[in-house]
């Protein structure tokens, strides 16, 4: 009999091979018609304290006065990697089916909308071989640029200028045996968003108070999984029945986030005297 430990590192590993599979190309998805569809959903909880927010000195970058629109009102931004309710509801986790080789219309793009020096959202799914959408809204230029990661090794996929207020797209190559994906802003190292790839349609990111919901699922078992760049990614499986109707909770815990020491940036390293000086006032979100 298998232990429960062991089950779930198989179906872990079983998931995340499917999930390779279906992202370069091997499994090709399948559009038709669904019937009998069944719904997958349920909420994504943040176990224990969260991480505070990392802090990023507004005068080390270009344009600080523009960028700090969006501040502390100390001269500083505050890049929120984790967002979680006063109950533990988990924001921004992808939660997806793997292995639905056909189903409903998979017309899927992603897109990412600079604006106040920020990128939203902050996790997205994306597609490999498909174009992704790049959308400037500031009256400042931006570099972002594009990492595909595989345990601990960075490459670069895409370096792309952006001028003010402009919309552009660029396509997502991922490396063979690589999932997920990352941008920064070349000029604003606070300006950070991540990525994961999805080969079918059946997915969520979680919304304020971690839940999800994913409707529309072909009858069938399936592997699914819940992530966040932060996290080890969590996954099950589920048997969807004709017209079921499926509730599953994901629990990540707070004490196995593992954010490198040069990442961290927690205190504050410059005196606040500079501010009159600068004149960096938030006028657009007060962060706290």
């Amino acid at each position: 009999m298998m232990h429960q430990s062991e089950k779930k590192i198989t179906i872990l590993a079983g998931g995340l091979f499917l999930l390779l599979f279906c992202v370069q190309g091997v499994f090709a998805y399948e559009e038709t018609t669904v019937t009998s569809g069944g719904t997958f959903s349920g909420r994504v909880i943040l176990k224990g304290t969260p991480p505070p927010s990392r802090i990023f000195h507004l005068i080390f970058s270009p344009n600080p006065k523009f960028c700090g629109r969006v501040s502390d009102g100390k001269g500083n931004r505050l890049l929120k990697e984790f967002r979680v309710a006063p109950d533990g509801g988990f924001q921004n986790v992808v939660v997806a089916v793997i292995g639905v080789e056909k189903g409903k219309p998979f017309d899927y793009r992603p897109e990412l909308t600079i604006e106040n020096c920020s990128i939203s959202p902050f996790v997205t799914p994306v597609r490999n071989y498909q174009p992704i959408s790049l959308i400037n809204k500031d009256s400042i230029a931006h570099d972002l640029q594009a990492y595909t990661l595989q345990d601990n090794y960075t490459f670069a996929m895409f370096n792309k200028p952006l001028t003010p207020e402009t919309i552009t797209a660029k396509e997502i190559r991922l490396r063979k045996g690589h999932y997920i994906f990352r941008t920064q802003c070349g000029v604003h190292d606070f300006m950070q968003s991540w990525g994961i790839a999805i080969g079918n349609p059946y997915f969520a990111v979680t919304s304020p108070d971690g839940s999800f919901t994913i409707s529309d699922i072909p009858p069938g078992t399936y592997h699914v999984i819940a992530w966040h760049p932060y996290l080890e990614i969590q996954a099950g499986e589920i048997t969807v029945a004709p017209n079921g109707k499926i509730e599953t909770d994901f629990q990540f815990d707070s004490s196995k986030v593992e954010i490198p020491y040069y990442a961290l940036q927690r205190s504050y390293r410059l005196e606040t005297a500079l501010l009159p000086e600068q004149g960096i006032f938030p006028t657009v979100e007060l962060q706290e």
